[in-house]
This record gives structure tokens, C-alpha cells and sequence, in this order.
């Protein structure tokens, strides 16, 4: 035994020179691709189309993206040229290419971008029928509240989002909430509003099943996975969670619910955006979702409906 483990040290020290020896540098060549237009626009029944454009740029590279100064865009419906976008510039400084058209419910719209020395690009997309979610209904019993460190208080208020009928195929959905809160003033003896708080965003908890179907956008809006509704499963649970300063004499006033019917082209592309940051390395370069002919980018059309829901508080 003793005559064995006398050989343990130089089994590991030559195991290790081995290892070492087998250690290469390994390159690999990313092929270059020629640079291509770069469009995004999502759409929605009664407003302009609004296109941004850039150029794409190497992998590697982590400067912002060129913006062309010269795009000829146009704008066509079911095949028929209907616009020749303009160049705008939006409150941040972006320039951007916006239509005079409005787009419609259940219409194929297409763009087409040219810029000098590029291919030119096509990109097709259409408004989905749009599938609402019952009225939202809030019952004062199942509020609650909770006293934060500060001072301030959370409400807790329990949300059903119920589809009461999904699509056959393709239940691509998407939803924000935002809240109102006023702040009183006492008016002789009565305490009336002073001014509102509009818009706030909601955050909301939910069941870990849930939460990991949920992904934030940058639209902004949440979107939820196709397979959330799977084994039907219609009716998303939610608890819009909202803030306030009872000493400040604040007090939330009602909560905005925006609900989406996507088509595939919004919901395929976001989701592939979403899925971005979870990647491994080495993983497939191309895992965006991608519309565009001879370019890169998404053009699509969602609907949309917003219910205001005032509460019982």
C-alpha cells in the first residue's frame, strides 16, 4: 500500500504536464457581412407608422449605430404604394421616419427602404384581430396594504386579466399596468383632489409558474409567453403592488390596464430580444427574430385596447 501512494505524487504531476501540453489557442474567424439596413417599426390601428433606420454594424463592434440622413422609404397597403415617409426627429434627438397614413385593423401594410450603396429592403406585416380580456373586476376585500420602512404604504390589489375566448393558433399577448394617484388638500373640512400623479408604471408580483413566462420589453409593455396558455389556461393572475405617502396625502386613485393581441412577427422578435440576455456563449448569432428581405430588423402590427379600473379605496 504504502509502496503504491509513494507514485501518487508523480501520477498527478505528470497528468498535469499532459493537461498542459494538450492546451491550445483556438481563433475563430467571424466572417464579415456586408452592411445592410436596419428597420423597426411597430404599428397599431389609428396611428402613423413610425420607422426607425440605421446600418448594421460587426459584432464587435460597440459603438452606436450609424443613422443614414438620406432613406427613401415608402409605405404600401395590400400591395399598393399609399406613403413616402419624412424624416422627423423625435423629443430626444433620434430621427426617425414617420408615414401621414394610419394604420388599420386586419390590413397587410409593407415598407420598402432604400439607401444609396445598400439593398434594398421589404418588410411585410398586418394588425391581428384583436382578442380583449373581460372587464376587470376589483373586489375591496381582497385589497390589502403593507407599511414600507420608510413610512410609506403598498397597496396590494389583486388583478384576473380572463380571456374569454383565445385564438385557434398563435396566442400572442402582451400587457403594462400604470396607475393614477391624487394628492388631497383639505378645502374647508373637505378633502378634495389637489393634483394627480397620471400614468405611474405598476409593479406587480405573481406565482413563480407565472413570472417565468413573463418578459419585460422595452416597448414598454410585459410579454407573455405562447405557452403560459397551454392546458387552457385562460386567465393570467396578477397583484398590481402601488405605493404611496399617506402623509403626504396621497391616495391611489385607479389602475390602467393595456392588453395586447400581437402578431407573430412582434411577438417572434421580441422574444427572441428578451431571450438575449440568458444566452450561453457561443450560441447561435442569428437568434433574433428577423422580417426584413435583405436587411434586419421587424415591421409588425399589434392591437390594443386600455380599460381604466377605479379603486375601491
Amino acid at each position: 500500500m504504502k509502496h503504491r501512494l509513494s507514485y501518487l505524487p508523480r501520477f498527478i504531476l505528470i497528468a498535469f504536464i499532459f493537461l498542459v501540453q494538450c492546451a491550445r489557442e483556438v481563433t475563430i474567424d467571424i466572417p464579415e457581412e456586408e452592411t445592410r439596413i436596419v428597420a423597426v417599426c411597430h404599428f397599431t390601428p389609428g396611428e402613423t407608422f413610425k420607422v426607425k433606420v440605421s446600418l448594421s454594424q460587426p459584432v464587435y463592434d460597440s459603438g452606436d449605430p450609424v443613422i443614414p440622413e438620406k432613406v427613401d422609404l415608402t409605405l404600401a397597403k395590400e400591395g399598393a404604394f399609399i406613403d413616402k415617409l419624412y424624416a422627423a426627429t423625435s423629443d430626444d434627438g433620434q430621427l426617425y421616419w414617420e408615414s401621414r397614413d394610419l394604420a388599420e385593423p386586419g390590413v397587410a401594410f409593407s415598407i420598402t427602404a432604400r439607401v444609396d450603396g445598400m439593398k434594398t429592403i421589404y418588410a411585410t406585416s398586418a394588425v391581428p384581430p384583436h382578442y380583449p380580456v373581460a372587464p376587470v373586476q376589483i373586489k375591496p376585500a381582497d385589497i390589502s396594504e403593507t407599511i414600507l420602512s420608510d413610512g410609506r404604504r403598498l397597496l396590494n390589489v389583486p388583478l384576473e386579466l380572463h380571456l374569454e375566448q383565445l385564438p385557434e393558433k398563435n396566442p400572442f399577448f402582451a400587457f403594462s399596468l400604470k396607475h393614477d394617484v391624487d394628492v388631497l388638500q383639505n378645502v374647508g373640512g373637505e378633502w378634495v383632489t389637489d393634483y394627480t400623479y397620471e400614468g405611474l408604471p405598476t409593479n406587480y408580483s405573481a406565482d413563480g409558474r407565472t413570472l417565468s413566462l413573463l418578459y419585460d420589453l422595452s416597448e414598454p409593455v410585459v410579454l407573455i409567453s405562447d405557452k403560459f396558455w397551454s392546458e387552457d389556461h385562460r386567465t393570467l393572475y396578477l397583484d398590481a403592488k402601488i405605493p404611496y405617502d399617506p402623509a403626504k396625502h396621497e391616495k391611489p386613485r385607479r389602475i390602467y390596464v393595456e392588453w395586447r393581441t400581437l402578431s407573430e412577427e412582434f411577438y417572434r422578435y421580441h422574444l427572441s430580444i428578451a431571450r438575449q440576455g440568458s444566452t450561453l456563449p457561443l450560441s447561435d448569432p442569428d437568434a433574433v427574430y428577423n422580417n426584413v428581405q435583405d436587411g434586419y430588423g421587424n415591421f409588425s402590427g399589434y392591437s390594443v385596447e386600455v380599460e381604466m379600473v377605479e379603486l375601491p379605496f
